[in-house]
């Protein structure tokens, strides 16, 4: 299990760029970065919604929503490097 590490260009502001770290225990960090603007979500949190500015990451936190823009080719990256971190800490579970 192997922690991943991608930046991703910010679709609204596009001199911006969002870290994203996948945690495979189902966690993902995202640090926009020259801003001081961090977020933590359990994968179970996440969803993916498309408009005209891309694809919005959206956290469905009860008590702190957030949501970041991305370009579509980076959401699909990132929506499938969730589904591969799921995986496999689903497979290290049954392992266990």
């Amino acid at each position: 299990m192997i922690t991943v590490h991608r930046d991703y260009r910010v679709s609204i502001k596009p001199e911006r760029y969002a870290h994203v770290e996948i945690n495979p225990v189902g966690k993902l960090d995202v640090e926009i970065k020259g801003q001081r603007q961090h977020y933590v979500a359990d994968f179970e949190q996440l969803a993916f919604s498309s408009d005209e500015q891309g694809v919005a990451l959206v956290c469905q936190k009860a008590h702190s929503p957030w949501k970041v823009m991305l370009a579509t080719a980076d959401a699909q990256e990132l929506k499938s490097l969730v589904k591969e971190a799921q995986e496999e800490y689903e497979i290290l579970m049954r392992d266990l």
